[in-house]
């Protein structure tokens, strides 16, 4: 598993979103913008992942549509985690490797 691997990045968003509502805190844009302070990728990789996210209603707040060129645009406003989401990053299997792959790889996320 790579540190851009989709359950990779799932996980970090959705542990992320997951620790800011259990201590009441706001996420910050920065930490979830693609190129921010969590995540290094491709902006249109991101906007998948977040649709993803979205339509399996891990995770409310988010937005994305297509233009007519294709491109997804992504809108953000108060996100948060659901309780499908919780349950999907602490029952998916896939969600267990990315974080064994995540501790191994000792990554820096002050949530964990």
């Amino acid at each position: 598993m790579a540190q851009d691997d989709m359950f990779v990045v799932m996980y970090k968003i959705l542990a992320y979103l997951y620790s800011c509502m259990k201590s009441g805190e706001e996420p910050r844009q920065s930490m979830l913008a693609s190129d921010g302070e969590m995540l290094d990728i491709d902006r249109q990789y991101w906007a998948r992942i977040l649709k993803e996210l979205s339509d399996h209603g891990y995770v409310e707040g988010v937005s994305v549509r297509a233009t007519w060129e294709g491109e997804l645009l992504v809108r953000i406003n108060h996100p948060t985690v659901t309780m499908e989401g919780v349950e999907f990053l602490q029952e998916n299997s896939m969600m267990r490797k990315a974080l064994e792959f995540l501790k191994e790889a000792k990554s820096a996320i002050p949530f964990l």
